[in-house]
C-alpha cells in the first residue's frame, strides 16, 4: 500500500481529524472525521471524538459497530446540549484480500479510483454522529492492483467563494483521475493544487 495524508486547518484550530487505529491480522484502518462548526468548539468536539475512538473495549474491526459506539457516547454525553455533530468515514482494509469494509456517518463519500480510469463513490451508510439513530450500516468494496481510495472532508469540496463556486465532488474526481497513475502523495497534491486554483 502507498498512503499519504495532508492536514491543514482553516483557522488556528480546527475540527477535521484523521487517524489510523491499531488492528490485528495485518489489517489497515483509517478514520476521517469532521466536527460541525469551526475554531475552538469544533477542535474540542474532535478531541472528545479522538479520545472515544481510542477507548474502545476491543479493536475496532467492525466499522458499523465502531461508529455506533462513537455515536452512542457522543449523543448521550456531549451533543444533546451543544447541538454539534460529527461526520465520519471509517474503513478497515484487509491487505491480503484487497477488500475494505466501511461505514460512513454523514461524511462526504470516499472516492475509489480504478486502475482502468473508472471511479466509484462510497456513499453515506448512516447519519452524522451525535444524532440518535439506529444501527449504522456497512458497505464493502474490492480493490484490484493499481486501484486507489481518496478520503477527504468538506474543507476541500467547499473551497471557493460561495456555494455557487464550490470545488465540489466533481473537482476532486477530475483532479484525482488526472493523476490516478501517480503516487498517493502526488494524487493528494494534485487535488490540493486544483482546489487552490479553483
Amino acid at each position: 500500500l502507498d498512503v499519504a495524508v495532508h492536514y491543514r486547518t482553516a483557522n488556528h484550530a480546527g475540527g477535521d481529524y484523521y487517524d489510523f487505529l491499531p488492528l490485528p491480522d495485518g489489517k489497515l484502518d483509517v478514520l476521517v472525521a469532521d466536527a460541525s462548526g469551526h475554531g475552538t468548539p469544533a477542535a474540542v468536539m474532535m478531541a472528545i471524538t479522538h479520545t472515544l475512538a481510542h477507548s474502545t473495549p476491543e479493536p475496532p474491526t467492525k466499522p458499523g459497530a465502531f461508529l455506533g459506539y462513537l455515536n452512542d457516547h457522543l449523543a448521550r454525553r456531549y451533543t444533546q446540549v451543544s447541538g454539534n455533530f460529527v461526520t465520519a468515514f471509517y474503513g478497515v482494509v484487509d491487505v491480503h484480500e484487497r477488500r475494505m469494509v466501511y461505514a460512513n456517518a454523514g461524511h462526504p463519500p470516499g472516492l475509489v479510483l480504478r486502475a482502468d480510469g473508472s471511479t466509484e463513490w462510497l456513499p453515506a451508510t448512516g447519519a452524522p454522529l451525535g444524532v440518535p439513530q439506529g444501527a449504522i450500516k456497512e458497505g464493502y468494496v474490492n480493490f484490484r492492483p493499481g486501484d486507489g481510495l481518496v478520503l477527504f472532508t468538506d474543507g476541500v469540496t467547499e473551497a471557493g467563494s460561495g456555494p455557487d463556486t464550490f470545488f465540489e465532488l466533481a473537482g476532486i474526481e477530475a483532479a484525482a483521475r488526472e493523476r490516478r497513475a501517480q503516487s498517493a502523495a502526488e494524487i493528494g497534491e494534485g487535488i490540493l493544487e486544483a482546489a487552490a486554483q479553483h
